[in-house]
């Protein structure tokens, strides 16, 4: 942990000001990544960033009741979860889910088609704590 002014001092994460600066910072991400890990983001996001996930390690779970296509399952390993996981956003039952690097994890709160917040946690012990959990959820979902 970096010492600035005499304390340490840690970023954990971030909550961006507009859900399109988080998709922006994602695509960045994606460009910038061998491996990634997808889990749970509304399907008009993942259409949307498909072209940029030809030639990596990819592992995709997708939401609830959603099959993949064929030209998804080129992209990578890919399955669909089976639990249903969801947050309390300002009081409305909204879906969550995830685009997971090995340094950041990028947090989605979304319903149907839209996303309401998009945020990232840089804390390294959290991250690795959450890629464990998709590991998790990996075994636990239907495979393609």
């Amino acid at each position: 942990m970096p010492i600035v002014e005499g304390r340490y001092e840690a970023r954990i994460s971030t909550t961006f000001e507009t859900v399109e600066e988080g998709i922006e910072e994602i695509r960045r991400k994606i460009q910038k990544s061998r491996r990634i890990r997808i889990n749970s983001i509304p399907i008009s996001l993942l259409k949307e960033l498909k072209p940029l996930l030809t030639d990596k390690d990819l592992k995709i779970i997708l939401p609830i009741d959603e099959k993949p296509t064929e030209e998804l399952k080129k992209l990578g390993a890919i399955a669909t979860t089976k639990a249903r996981i969801y947050v309390d956003y300002k009081g409305k039952e909204t879906n969550t889910g995830s685009v997971s690097f090995s340094d950041k994890i990028f947090n989605i709160v979304w319903l149907g088609d839209q996303i309401f917040d998009v945020s990232v946690m840089e804390y390294s012990k959290c991250v690795k704590c959450l890629i464990d959990t998709f590991e998790m959820g990996w075994r636990y979902s239907q495979k393609w």
